[in-house]
C-alpha cells in the first residue's frame, strides 16, 4: 500500500530545510522514529502529579477523538482531509520530533499532498497513543507508590489516612477502564490488532465465515452475497455494498448496542471489494482484531 511512486517528487520546507519523498514509504519510514515518546517527555511526565496526569491523559484522548473524526470523514470524502486538517488549530499538535513543523509545512501544500497528510495524522496518532501508554503506566506507579504510603501510615493509628488510601485505590480502578484503555482479552493470541486508521485488504477464502473482535468482543463475518456481520446477542446486520461504519453512534450503518461502551461511536470501517477481498479500517480506542492468518503479510 505504501510503495507506491509518486508522479512527482513531493518535497516540504520543514525549518528551513527542503526534505523530499519519492515515495510514501519514505515518508512513512522518516515519520516512524517519531512514534515514541523522547527521553525529555518522559522526564516531566514522571514530575507531574496522578491529578495533572489524568487531566493530561483527558486532554490527549479529546484530540484523539478529533482525529479518529478526521479519518473516518476523510475516508467518506477523500478530496477534503487538507480542509479538515488545516481547521486544526496548529498548536494542538505537540513540537515532539518537530510534528507541529511537519504539519504546518503539509498545510502548505495542495490535494496532491492528501496522502502524505493522512499517513502523518495516522503516525501522529500512534505518537498520541504512545504517550497515553507512559501516562497510564506513570499514573499506576504514582498510584500504588500513594497507596503504599497511606497503608504504612494508617498501620500507625492514622484512620483517615488509611481511607484516604483505600479511597485514592477505587479512583485508580474508575481511571484505568474509562479514561484510559481497558485491557482487552486476547487468550489464545489467535488474533492481530489492525492498525489504526491504514486501510488493510484481506482475502478470505470464498464462501469462508470467520470470527473477529470489536475490542473483546466477539463477531461473524458471514461472506457471502449478501455479505454481513452477526453481533455478539447473534444478531445479524446486512452489509452494504459500499462503505459500512460500524460503532455505537446512530449515524453507523451498522449500530452496535448492548452496553458495549468499550466499543467506539465509530469503530471500525468494512468495505467489501469486487474481487471477494475485505478492506477494514480501524477508527477505535480499543482496536479491531482480525484472525491472524487473514493478515496480509506486508501492509495491505
Amino acid at each position: 500500500m505504501l510503495d507506491k511512486l509518486f508522479s512527482k517528487a513531493m518535497t516540504l520546507l520543514i525549518n528551513d530545510e527542503e526534505i523530499t519523498f519519492n515515495t510514501l514509504t519514505e515518508f512513512e519510514f522518516a515519520l516512524g522514529g517519531r512514534t515514541n515518546v523522547p527521553a525529555s517527555k518522559l522526564a516531566d511526565l514522571i514530575m507531574l502529579s496522578p491529578e495533572e496526569l489524568k487531566r493530561e491523559a483527558k486532554s490527549i484522548k479529546a484530540v484523539e477523538r478529533r482525529f479518529v473524526d478526521i479519518l473516518s470523514r476523510s475516508i467518506e470524502h477523500p478530496g477534503e482531509i487538507g480542509k479538515l486538517v488545516r481547521e486544526l488549530d496548529i498548536q494542538v499538535f505537540s513540537n515532539d520530533y518537530d510534528w507541529r513543523a511537519i504539519f504546518k509545512a503539509l498545510n502548505r501544500q495542495d490535494e496532491d499532498y492528501d496522502e502524505l497528510r493522512r499517513v502523518a495524522v495516522v503516525k501522529y496518532m500512534q505518537y498520541l497513543r504512545s504517550r497515553q501508554d507512559v501516562i497510564k503506566q506513570t499514573y499506576k506507579v504514582k498510584t500504588r507508590e500513594a497507596a503504599r504510603h497511606g497503608e504504612a501510615r494508617g498501620k500507625s493509628g492514622d484512620a483517615p489516612v488509611a481511607e484516604e488510601s483505600r479511597e485514592f485505590l477505587r479512583e485508580t480502578n474508575i481511571f484505568d477502564s474509562v479514561a484510559l484503555d481497558a485491557p482487552v482479552d486476547l487468550s489464545g493470541h489467535d488474533f492481530t490488532r489492525l492498525p489504526k486508521g491504514e486501510a488493510v485488504i484481506v482475502h478470505p477464502p470464498p464462501q469462508a465465515d470467520f470470527e473477529f473482535k470489536l475490542s473483546k468482543h466477539l463477531f461473524r463475518f458471514c461472506n457471502r452475497e449478501p455479505f454481513s456481520i452477526v453481533d455478539h446477542l447473534g444478531q445479524e446486520h446486512e452489509l452494504q455494498a459500499s462503505k459500512n461504519i460500524v460503532g455505537r453512534d446512530s449515524v453507523c450503518n451498522i449500530v452496535v448496542g448492548g452496553g458495549l461502551r468499550d466499543v467506539s461511536r465509530m469503530h471500525l470501517i468494512i468495505e467489501p471489494l469486487d474481487d471477494g477481498s475485505i478492506r477494514f479500517t480501524d477508527l477505535s480506542s480499543h482496536g479491531t482484531f482480525l484472525p491472524t492468518p487473514l493478515m496480509p503479510a506486508g501492509d495491505g
